[in-house]
């Protein structure tokens, strides 16, 4: 009998654990699904060159992070980690009104590698549909070893706007 009530009052516990865990997960807010998660667009990055960026974004209620890689352009030089400042710009699609994505958590990158700028966190509007190209306005900049060089987006994302 008594390994009977055992085995009632841990199934008993594990149900209202499971309950009260379903009811902080239901409460919690929400994390906002950002559409699609990978996209591309080219860029001129004028004395560079140009090269596809390629963006994995995330999104987290308001707070969203796109990471920016430029796999046609490489490394002159090896550099530190967090030493790149990058601001990504990026455009509602509607009201042109611009979003500005910032951040300096590049990796190391040696000679050779390419041009990873790292996270880039930013504000967002959920329902905010944002792309690089539009209206004459738009931008990459980052400033690595003291040196400013900006590109500038002449194609929209592949395979389309970002939905935040």
């Amino acid at each position: 009998m008594r390994r009977t009530r055992r085995k009632l009052r841990a199934a008993v516990i594990a149900t209202a654990c499971a309950v009260l865990m379903a009811g902080t997960v239901a409460l919690a807010p929400g994390a906002g699904a950002v559409t699609p998660t990978w996209a591309s667009a080219q860029y001129d990055c004028g004395n560079l060159g140009s090269s596809p960026a390629d963006f994995t974004a995330t999104q987290n209620g308001t707070d969203a992070t796109i990471i920016v890689e430029l796999p046609s352009l490489t490394m002159p030089v090896s550099i530190p980690a967090y030493s790149v400042t990058t601001t990504l710009v990026l455009y509602d699609t509607n009201t042109w009104t611009p979003t500005a994505f910032t951040g300096s958590l590049n990796p190391p990158m040696a000679a050779g590698d390419p041009l990873y700028l790292g996270w880039l966190q930013g504000t967002v509007t959920p329902g905010t549909t944002l792309d690089t190209f539009g209206s004459g306005l738009n931008g990459l900049t980052f400033v690595m070893l003291g040196i400013t060089f900006t590109c500038t987006a002449t194609s929209p994302l592949f395979p389309s706007s970002y939905q935040f």
